[in-house]
Order: structure tokens, then C-alpha cells, then sequence
């Protein structure tokens, strides 16, 4: 049986998950690149799901500026490692069209 101090111990590797939501111009053909983005590298995808609904990205912080149509992209992702979290937002951030990528939620 484990002490209670915590579920894990420091050298068990175990993978995490990272909600990420993706903006960018409204696009099918930019939906498919951010998921090649993600599909192209190691990591496993959970999730995708692309909302075309006009919503008002006036309201979300960096967007105040952009006059397109804006498509909100929710991507889940397992973790195998910590730096993967900085690698997959530096790859989104790399396809064109794409305004601004968050880190919504990290388990």
C-alpha cells in the first residue's frame, strides 16, 4: 500500500492532459492545418473540435484588432512530457491564419 503522501511517486512517468483552444480566420482549410499540426508530431490527440459559430471575439484578450471571421479550434493532448506543453504551442503558433493559441486547462 502507498503512504498517503501523494498518488504518484517522483519517478513514475505518466502522461497528462492539455486542453488547448486555437483561434484563428474561419477556415476549413485552417482547421485542417492546426490538426496536421498536431497530428504530425508524437503527440495523441483526445479531442479536436472546430466551432464555426459566430461568436463575439471582441471579448477574448489579443483579439480586440482582428475584422475576419474567427473559428475557436478545442484541442485535448496527452502528455508524455512537461516540454511538450511548450513544443505544441510553438508548432500552433506557426501555421498561418492562427491569432492566438491558450492554455486552457492542464491536468
Amino acid at each position: 500500500m502507498r503512504p498517503a503522501r501523494g498518488l504518484l511517486e517522483s519517478d513514475e512517468d505518466v502522461s497528462g492532459l492539455l486542453v488547448l483552444t486555437v483561434y484563428s480566420r474561419r477556415s476549413v482549410t485552417v482547421g485542417c492545418r492546426v490538426l496536421q499540426a498536431v497530428a504530425s508530431r508524437e503527440f495523441l490527440i483526445e479531442r479536436f473540435i472546430a466551432d464555426f459559430s459566430n461568436f463575439n471575439h471582441k471579448k477574448v484578450k489579443g483579439l480586440e484588432q482582428v475584422t475576419d471571421d474567427v473559428m475557436r479550434t478545442t484541442v485535448v493532448i496527452s502528455l508524455q512530457h512537461p516540454a511538450d506543453q511548450d513544443r505544441i504551442g510553438k508548432s500552433l503558433n506557426r501555421v498561418v491564419d492562427v491569432y492566438k493559441v491558450e492554455h486552457t486547462y492542464r491536468i
